[in-house]
């Protein structure tokens, strides 16, 4: 979201106001953020001519990340380190979410288990002695027996001077390094020691709206969403080189999982030797993969060393993505993100219908020869040619039965023989088929397809009252829906050509407005001839359930 989309949002706090002024001790719950509004909630044309172009300034951005000027808010329990603790935290998980944004809950409650993560997983003995890093940390500590803005002023300037001194990125020191030593001597913030849990949590909400003061994050309220919290697109690239963030470990590790160069023990071997890496493995490629996250070896630089051009186009041309003429860099830079999104958006104990409706369109592509790699697990083919055309077909059934709340929903093309269409749904008595079509070019409708069809809605017609027919593809011809008009008039039946981000658009919007009321999707709305239009469809719901 760009920053100047927000005035035309409903939201309730963009930066808790600057200067805030309370009791570090005092429950979070006893601010009130409306008495902070500044002049850019009431006036839009002044909030982007005045607000936007500040908060959006380079130099204003550098000087809130880099320069650590204590947070408002009394500093956070008056400790820098603890608030600059908090601010990575924060902003890390953040940028590990789809679209840099999650409900305000989540992030609080992430940011605590990253912290206890962090003490629970470091010791001094997980650093080399001397290790120059620890070094600075335990100095820091026994400097007055705090981490203060001379101490962090210091750290900053270290990494500053060794990192230009360093020729690949893995070899930089980053925050994160930092607090990794802190957590070993157990100087990390007091996020489990406290006797109030909550007391913690409080704090760390407190660094959120330090963040919001500055700008650096900002939090929307909507009719459907409290409280999301996000970065703001301008700041994110910022925000990265801040963080050195390029893939979360778990996405890192799924990624060399799945990419089929990563089997070869040879290349592992090889990657270990070039960049060092001397943990022992048991000779198991697993292992090896592991170690290489471990390692801190940055995707980045991993990619451009392990793999050649034509590998990196074969797997670019494999997930259909946009690498931008196929140049290295945006080549490398496209697999990363696509890695990394395809993971993060849905998490492990989530339904199968999270996973088929992020990656609907990718499915449905004939140009993307690769499962998702979130997806690979659910898929069933034996033949790996079929495993796209599989899924397709699974994850419209999923949809219309899991999102649209359809319980007559059944899959024929795979399990049944003979003459039928992908799959069919049966509601008060009246009958829906519908054909997937995976293509890479638009779908044509021809004659052959055109007899299928009718062949399809004949079969079944001799016991059953077929009343729709769709077909389901990535996008369709210019005559496409002349033919589907002729086809109508040879069978009787409406013949609805769907998009699939048109029915992935419904059901989005389906699960927005319906889907805690128990209703069920009318196939009502697919009466009619030729392309479905969804916010027509919504537009009938609307009136159909108000």
């Amino acid at each position: 979201m760009e920053l100047r989309e927000l005035v035309d949002q409903n939201w309730n706090s963009h930066e808790r106001k600057r200067f805030i002024k309370d009791d570090t001790k005092s429950k979070t719950d006893s601010f009130d953020p409306e008495s902070f509004k500044h002049d850019g909630f009431s006036d839009r044309e002044k909030y982007l001519e005045t607000y936007v172009p500040a908060l959006a300034d380079e130099e204003r951005l550098e000087t809130e990340l880099n320069d650590f000027t204590p947070p408002r808010l009394n500093a956070l329990n008056d400790s820098p380190y603890q608030a600059l603790v908090i601010r990575y935290g924060i902003l890390r998980q953040l940028i590990q979410q789809p679209d840099y944004s999650m409900p305000k809950d989540g992030l609080l409650e992430n940011v605590q288990t990253w912290q206890l993560d962090i003490l629970d997983e470091y010791s001094e003995e997980d650093f080399q002695d001397p290790d120059d890093l620890l070094h600075l940390a335990e100095a820091a500590v026994d400097y007055k027996n705090d981490v203060d803005d001379s101490e962090l002023h210091m750290v900053y300037s270290y990494f500053e001077l060794r990192n230009r001194s360093r020729e690949h990125k893995r070899e930089y020191y980053t925050w994160l390094d930092f607090f990794k030593r802190l957590s070993a001597i157990d100087r990390f913030p007091k996020v489990r020691r406290s006797d109030s849990p909550q007391h913690a949590h409080d704090t760390i909400e407190k660094g959120l709206w330090s963040l919001q003061e500055q700008a650096i994050v900002y939090e929307v309220n909507t009719d459907k969403t409290n409280e999301l919290v996000g970065i703001p697109e301008e700041y994110v690239d910022y925000i990265r080189d801040w963080l050195y963030y390029e893939m979360s470990e778990e996405n890192y590790l799924r990624m060399l999982e799945t990419l089929e160069p990563f089997d070869r023990q040879s290349v592992l071997v090889d990657v270990r030797d070039q960049y060092g890496i001397e943990s022992k493995t048991g000779g198991r490629n697993d292992r090896r993969r592991e170690s290489i996250v471990k390692g801190g070896v940055f995707p980045s630089e991993l990619l451009r060393y392990a793999l050649t051009k034509d590998e990196l186009k074969e797997i670019v041309d494999r997930y259909g993505l946009d690498a931008h003429k196929r140049k290295t860099d945006q080549m490398i830079s496209a697999i990363i993100e696509y890695f990394e999104q395809s993971q993060k958006s849905v998490e492990d104990d989530d339904p199968a219908v999270e996973l088929y409706l992020s990656a609907y369109e990718d499915i449905a592509d004939g140009t993307v020869q690769q499962v998702p790699p979130q997806l690979q697990d659910l898929v069933d083919a034996d033949d790996p040619s079929d495993k796209l055309d599989v899924l397709f077909e699974d994850a419209t059934a999923e949809i219309f039965s899991e999102v649209f709340n359809l319980d007559g929903t059944n899959l024929l093309g795979q399990q049944a023989s003979g003459v039928v269409a992908d799959g069919e749904i049966e509601q008060d008595g009246k009958w829906l088929l519908w054909d997937n079509k995976r293509r890479a070019r638009e779908f044509k409708l021809s004659s052959t397809a055109r007899s299928k069809i009718k062949s399809y809605i004949d079969t079944k017609a001799e016991q059953h009252h077929v009343e729709w027919f769709l077909i389901i593809a990535p996008e369709f011809s210019e005559n496409a829906e002349t033919q589907a008009e002729q086809l109508e008039m040879q069978v009787g039946r409406d013949i609805r050509l769907v998009r699939a981000a048109d029915f992935k658009q419904l059901a989005e919007q389906w699960r927005e407005k319906y889907d805690d009321d128990g209703y069920q999707l009318p196939l009502s709305i697919f009466f009619g001839s030729g392309l479905f239009d969804p916010d027509m469809a919504i537009q009938v719901l609307e009136q159909q359930f108000s």
